[in-house]
Parts: C-alpha cells; sequence; structure tokens
C-alpha cells in the first residue's frame, strides 16, 4: 500500500524526483536524522544514553502487530523527545507518511511548531534538505516536505480529527485534553480512526502523565501491572499488554520493576506518619534521608547515584503482564494479544528526576494538606514526578475499611446470642433483572450487627406457571413479600425462633414500583401486618431530617374539612447521612457501636456492593460500581432503627429497653415453631380489625 493519501502528495513526490532511503527503527532513524538544539541545554544528535528505557517504545512504533503505542510516564523523563519529535524526524526521513499531531491546545500546537519542530528542521541537515522550499508549504500549523509528506499540527478538536487520513497520528500530553471532543468521543477514539485506511502501516501513538483520578479505594490490581480505574491515558493502558520498567539489583541479581510511585522507598514513614511530621520537620532533610531504593529480594539500600546503572539497556527490562524476568535477564512468558502496545514508566526510572527531589516534592504536597486542606499540590506532583494517577485524599481513609481481612466464621439463618431484634429490607430491581433483593441483620446494644440472610426473590407463579417477578408490571409479585419475608422468622439457641421486628422496603425505581408498593401495603392491612413494614425512599442531600415521614394521598378521597386523605406514609430518608455511618462502622476493627460482623458466608460480590459507592469532596456519596444494593439496604436498615428510636442518635437505654430489644431469653419477638406457622397460617386472611396498623397524619402529627 501507497503511503500517501491522495494523488496530489504522489505528483509531488515525483515532480522532486525523492527516493527515500532504507527503513530505519524508530531509534536508528532518530539518531542519524535528528539533531537538538535547546539554548542553555543539550546540543547534538539525538541519543539513548540517557533514556534507554525510550528504546523499545520508540522502535514498537513501527510495528506492524500494533495499531497503537501507548506511553504512560512522569513529566521530564524524555518521552515527548522519544516518542514525537524522534518519531517524527524518522518518518520524515526513512519512511514517509502523512502526519498529524494533536497538543492539548491551539496555543500549545503553535508553540510546538515554533519550538520544537522548527528548530528540528532548521538544526537537522536531513530535515532541512527535504523540506520544501516554497513559502506556502511552511506555517505554524503545516509542514510539507519534498518526497509529498505532510505533517499537520493541531489540537484536540472535532476538526481537526475528523474526515482526514493519516498515516501517522501523535497525541501528547493526552490527559490534558477534554475527554470527550466535541461530543464525538475520545481523541484517541478518533484519531486511530483517521489510520485505520493504511491498516497495519498505520500508527497512532497516545503518550502522557496521568491526570485523571480514580475514585475507587479498595481497588486492588487483579494482574501484576494493572493500573488503577482511572480513564484517560491509564484507562488507554489497562486496555493494552501493559509494560513495565525492570532493573536487576546490583548485589542479588534479582530483577523488580521500578513501579510507580514511590514504594520503592520502603523506609518512608507512612504517609499517615507524614502528615503529623511535616508540619514542622525539615522537608529537605527528610527526603535525603529516604532517598534510597531497597530491593525488595534481598533489601539491600541503592542510592541515587546509581540510577544510571540501573537503567542500563544491557540490565533494564521492559516486561509484559504475565511474563517474569530471571536472573539472567531472559524474559520468559508470552505478552498477552493487544493491538496496544502499553509501557508505563515510574518516576523512581525518570532520567531527569533526582529521588531526593522526587520525595521532596511529595513532602511539600503533603505539608500543604496538612496547613491549608488543599491537595492540589500533591495530586501535581504524584501525576506528573511519580507518573501515577492521584486517589482524593478525603478517599483514603475508605481505603482501610475493608472487612475481608477479618470474616468470621457466622451460620447463615441463626441469630447470635447478642442480638437484641432482626430488621429485613427489601430493594426493588426492575427491566430484565426484575426481584426483590432481600436482606435480614441483627442488631444489638449500640447497633453492633450481623448479616443473618441475603437472597433474591426472581421467580413467582402466574396461572399455575413459573414466571420471572416483575415488581413494576405486576402488583400480585408484592405479595411474595408476605411470608417469605415480613413473617419470617431465624433460629436462636433459645430454642425458639425470633421474628423479624420490621421489614422496609424501597418504593423508588422505574414507574409502577410506587402504584404497587402502596397497594401491597394496603393489603398488608387488612391482614394485620402493615404495622412490621416501613415504606422507604431515597431523599436529596441535605433534607433536613435524617428519616422522617411523607404522607400519602389516598386517590382523590377526601376529609370533612376538605383536606386530602392520607392513609399511609413513606419514610423519606437522607441516604448520604447514613452511608457516612455505614462507611464509619466498616472502618471500625474491634467489636463495639456500630461495628459489624462480617460473615464468611456472604460471597465476593455482597462485599464488592458495599464499596460500590464513594464519597466526593462536596460529601455526596456518587457510585463507582454498577451493583450497589448491600450498601442500600443497609442504609434502610438504619433508616428502620431510626424510625424505632435506637437509630445512631436516638436514646435508646439498653440497660432498660422495650420488650423487643430485651436480650434473647427474655425477648418480646420469640415465639416457637409452632406460633410462628398458627401465626403465619391466621396471617393468610384479611384481619378482622381492617384498620389495624392505619395511618392517621393528623394524629401523628
Amino acid at each position: 500500500m501507497t503511503a500517501f493519501t491522495s494523488a496530489a502528495p504522489i505528483v509531488r513526490a515525483a515532480a522532486y524526483a525523492f527516493r527515500p532511503p532504507r527503513r530505519t527503527s524508530v531509534s536508528q532513524g532518530a539518531a542519524d536524522s535528528l539533531v537538538i538544539r535547546q539554548p542553555g541545554g543539550y546540543s547534538g544528535p539525538w541519543s539513548a544514553t540517557e533514556t534507554p528505557y525510550m528504546i523499545e517504545p520508540m522502535d514498537m512504533l513501527a510495528s506492524r502487530k500494533h495499531e497503537a503505542v501507548c506511553f504512560v510516564g512522569p513529566a521530564r523523563s524524555g518521552k515527548t523527545l522519544g516518542l514525537l519529535d524522534s518519531w517524527f524526524a524518522r518518518n520524515v526521513t526513512s519512511d514517509p507518511g502523512d502526519m498529524l499531531i494533536i497538543q492539548m491546545s491551539q496555543e500549545k500546537a503553535r508553540e510546538f511548531s515554533k519550538i520544537r519542530i522548527d528548530r528540528a528542521i532548521r538544526n537537522s541537515p536531513k530535515l532541512a534538505d527535504l523540506m520544501s522550499q516554497r513559502g506556502h508549504d511552511d506555517n505554524t500549523h503545516d509542514k510539507l516536505f519534498k518526497h509529498g509528506m505532510w505533517v499537520k499540527i493541531g489540537w484536540p478538536s472535532a476538526t481537526q480529527l475528523s474526515s482526514s487520513d493519516y498515516r501517522y497520528v501523535a497525541l501528547t500530553d493526552y490527559d490534558r485534553m477534554p475527554d470527550n471532543i466535541d461530543g464525538e468521543g475520545p481523541a484517541y477514539a478518533l484519531g486511530l480512526k483517521r489510520t485505520q485506511t493504511f491498516l497495519s502501516r498505520g500508527m497512532c501513538m497516545v503518550e502522557s502523565s496521568p491526570g485523571r483520578e480514580y475514585t475507587d479505594p479498595h481497588w486492588r490490581p487483579q494482574t501484576p501491572h494493572e493500573a488503577p480505574p482511572a480513564s484517560g491515558i491509564v484507562g488507554i493502558y489497562n486496555r493494552s499488554d501493559r509494560r513495565r520498567w525492570y532493573w536487576q539489583c546490583p548485589d542479588c541479581s534479582e530483577y523488580f520493576e521500578a513501579a510507580p510511585g514511590l514504594g520503592l522507598f520502603s523506609t518512608l514513614p507512612a504517609e499517615a506518619e507524614l502528615m503529623d511530621m511535616v508540619r514542622s520537620a525539615k522537608l529537605n532533610d527528610l527526603a535525603d534521608k529516604h532517598a534510597v531504593v531497597v530491593c525488595p529480594h534481598c533489601a539491600s539500600i541503592i542510592e541515587q547515584r546509581h540510577k544510571p546503572h540501573l537503567n542500563r539497556i544491557e540490565t533494564a527490562r521492559w516486561v509484559a503482564d504475565g511474563q517474569t524476568v530471571n536472573s539472567d535477564g531472559e524474559v520468559l512468558g508470552e505478552v498477552p494479544r493487544s493491538s496496544i502496545a502499553g509501557y508505563w514508566l515510574g518516576g523512581v526510572a525518570a532520567a531527569y528526576q533526582k529521588w531526593d527531589s522526587l520525595i521532596l516534592r511529595y513532602l511539600q504536597g503533603l505539608r500543604e494538606l496538612a496547613l491549608s486542606g488543599s491537595d492540589l499540590t500533591l495530586k501535581a506532583t504524584i501525576n506528573t514526578d511519580q507518573g501515577a494517577p492521584y486517589l482524593p485524599r478525603h478517599l483514603i481513609a475508605d481505603k482501610e475499611a475493608g472487612v475481608q481481612d477479618r470474616l468470621e466464621d457466622l451460620q447463615q439463618f441463626h441469630v447470635p446470642d447478642d442480638a437484641r431484634f432482626l430488621v429485613a429490607t427489601v430493594d426493588i430491581q426492575g427491566g430484565q433483572s426484575g426481584r426483590f433483593v432481600v436482606e435480614v441483620r441483627a442488631f444489638g446494644v449500640h447497633l453492633e450487627s450481623w448479616l443473618v440472610d441475603r437472597y433474591a426473590i426472581w421467580v413467582t407463579e402466574r396461572k399455575g406457571q413459573a414466571a420471572k417477578v416483575d415488581p413494576a408490571g405486576y402488583a400480585e409479585d408484592w405479595d411474595l413479600l408476605n411470608a417469605k419475608v415480613v413473617q419470617a422468622t431465624y433460629k436462636t439457641n433459645t430454642g425458639r425462633e425470633l421474628r423479624v421486628l420490621r421489614t422496609a422496603v424501597d418504593t423508588g425505581g422505574e414507574d409502577g414500583v410506587s402504584h404497587n408498593a402502596y397497594s401491597w401495603y394496603r393489603r398488608l392491612r387488612k391482614l394485620g401486618l402493615s404495622s412490621r413494614v416501613l415504606l422507604v425512599k431515597g431523599a436529596s442531600y441535605g433534607v433536613e431530617k435524617h428519616a422522617t415521614e411523607k404522607p400519602v394521598t389516598k386517590g382523590n378521597a377526601r376529609l370533612n374539612n376538605g383536606k386530602p386523605m392520607h392513609d399511609m406514609a413513606v419514610w423519606m430518608v437522607n441516604t448520604d447521612y447514613f452511608k457516612d455511618i455505614v462507611a464509619a462502622n466498616l472502618r471500625r476493627k474491634v467489636p463495639g457501636p456500630g461495628f459489624f460482623h462480617a460473615p464468611r458466608w456472604a460471597p465476593q460480590s455482597y462485599f464488592e456492593e458495599l464499596r460500590a459507592e464513594v464519597r466526593n469532596a462536596s460529601g455526596k456519596w456518587q457510585k463507582i460500581h454498577a451493583r450497589n444494593e448491600a450498601l442500600d439496604l443497609w442504609v434502610y436498615a438504619l433508616a428502620v432503627c431510626e424510625s424505632l428510636g435506637c437509630g445512631p442518635k436516638g436514646r435508646m437505654n439498653w440497660d432498660n429497653p422495650p420488650a423487643w430489644a430485651r436480650p434473647l431469653p427474655d425477648n418480646s419477638e420469640l415465639i416457637t415453631t409452632e406460633e410462628r406457622r398458627a401465626e403465619q397460617k391466621a396471617r393468610t386472611t384479611p384481619a378482622a380489625n381492617t384498620n389495624e396498623g392505619g395511618w392517621d397524619f393528623e394524629r401523628r402529627t
């Protein structure tokens, strides 16, 4: 396939009678053609001496097996010079093809053209000789060469990234670009599309230091080289074959990863301890003291003067996810199949970043956070110096709030001896996955809690045939909750069973759920069961009360004074308030008020649901995973406790509680199996007093 996109470049190439030389690797082509002149800085041919880690990513730009190269790394690591300037020079002199370079803004595109491209052409004899001599072929955003190659220097906009075909596309400082370009999608997807006409000869390059936050404090890598769940450049890297830079220890000869972040500086105290130290410590002295890498294999101390030796191409290796490297430097294992060759370089390996400076900038960011509460400087140094995505510091407390390291061998369906009452909660799921998700939680003194049961009701029976539950479409499906949930009992060590004291049922969701929930509640009233049910609904953030009753109008019915008739209430729940309490309870490590006894029988998905939301900087909770039922159900259970007067701020006297909250041997909700069966049978027909459990709004207010 031709390297040109139209007939015009071919005509120009013929007119100039240019024959490109034999193709070379990108690194060799750059060494042969690119001369650097930086006022006050380095002047001379491009060389990989200081940045040997750039050679493989640069050469991968000529790959016919990959459609893209992704490079994540800190600022001042030489990545732009290697992947952009050098690639441009090699393409012009060795393998011509139209090229699009996208900078993060129009101003940066102009600056890059004047400072980098024009200087390269002016000071590199091979580039200067190939540059067209016609005035209109050389302007700020367009460069046309004698053999017909066109280089366009643009910025992220739908116009710049649409319509035209380019053999080469380079996206630089990617995380400083908008996530969505003029409503057309991310710049990477748009840029990659421009190269597809050239099939395996096309190449898209994207490079950046991380700039996007990730918000899951509980994230743990599933593979050795997986990056946190951030968008932008890190998200592209996670779709690649995930290569990391490995060093060989000078003492034991074993290899270890020059990982992003500060993990290799293992003498550095933990961040929580540093937050106290940085207020008064001499930061430069502290940085100097800990600016040493500790080999994770032999614990030998490696000083920063040895970094050039560690980075030598003769010993250091790029290792893909799933591969290993032995002490002889042999990389073992298969490279994962991916259309993207992905590289992630940590700041510890960056050629132009000293270790003491790396730590000092981190300590300065911590000091600003400790003194002013601002984490902007800390975020900047973690992104651009360490080459790592940022986890907002208000989420750090939740990072250690896992419960799976303290699971207990609790028995499902069994009430612990220290429990006082049971609360059932029901979350409504609609659509194709229509179901009732049910949780039963036992509460003890000061709301210490145990998960007793968790299940879903998926199937019902209609006209003698099994059918999927549809809470929005079929009002009768709600009656499944009567015996299964509202009248449920659970075994205790007393020889009797403990009844569910209250059942909270979510009334939000798709159209039809609220109406069917109200109809079900009215049927419960006729069965004498409505006093055991709370209808709940999430309220907006910042409501004055944490849980408050809202009357429900009974159709068009009116009282004698003309006011609407209310026959029930929905409890409006400030979910953000109760989620704060759940988060605090999860952080507690020893039994006591609010402590959660996590059962070993609960599946992994349950704990993922508990961590499905995080609190943002404004105090509002937001989803980071789709499934959050466990969190919502715990919130509803706390709302029930609030309604009973024993909530987190309730005035329950646990030494002299109501009969339903007494210790199990004396608890009023204990019944025998025979009593439970008789009660369930009796409740299958409407109660004689149809006003039982009725709701008198005038009286309650």
